[in-house]
């Protein structure tokens, strides 16, 4: 999905939030961050959201000038300013992308154990002691590994 925030006059945008919910007996990780180059993802942060977990992150944008607003907008800078001015836009574009990751952890589960997939799907008191352990306790995955 994406988004191109447009605005038209001077009202302010509308509010912003990311919204994630996770349904009962299901669990996943959720990871935030930005696009880098070669279309790969930097994660800045992660949650593990479980069994009818709720999460609101409000989002806070900040509107970047267009091309011609900004040259128009530093023209009256000395050169050395301009230079400055130049190179934070260019690190504000590099960093715009915003990114957003979601990895289910049954079926991840699944392949650290070595079982056939979908195997835990009807073992729902099994699957959440297993992400207790994984989670709450920190076991290492080589320790609970099926052969």
């Amino acid at each position: 999905h994406a988004l191109v925030a447009q605005q038209f006059g001077p009202e302010p945008p509308a509010p912003l939030a990311l919204v994630a919910r996770a349904r009962q007996f299901s669990s996943f990780l959720m990871l935030v961050g930005k696009m880098g180059a070669a279309q790969s993802f930097e994660p800045a942060a992660a949650i593990i959201l479980q069994n009818k977990d709720h999460l609101v992150i409000p989002l806070l944008l900040e509107q970047l000038p267009t091309a011609a607003a900004f040259r128009d907008a530093i023209e009256s800078l000395s050169p050395e300013q301009q230079a400055f001015a130049r190179a934070f836009r260019e690190m504000a574009l590099a960093s715009s992308v915003f990114g957003v990751c979601v990895i289910q952890l049954k079926p991840q589960l699944e392949k650290v154990l070595k079982l056939p997939a979908n195997s835990l799907t009807k073992e729902i008191r099994l699957t959440q002691d297993l992400l207790s352990l994984f989670i709450d306790f920190q076991v290492p995955t080589d320790l609970l590994t099926f052969d």
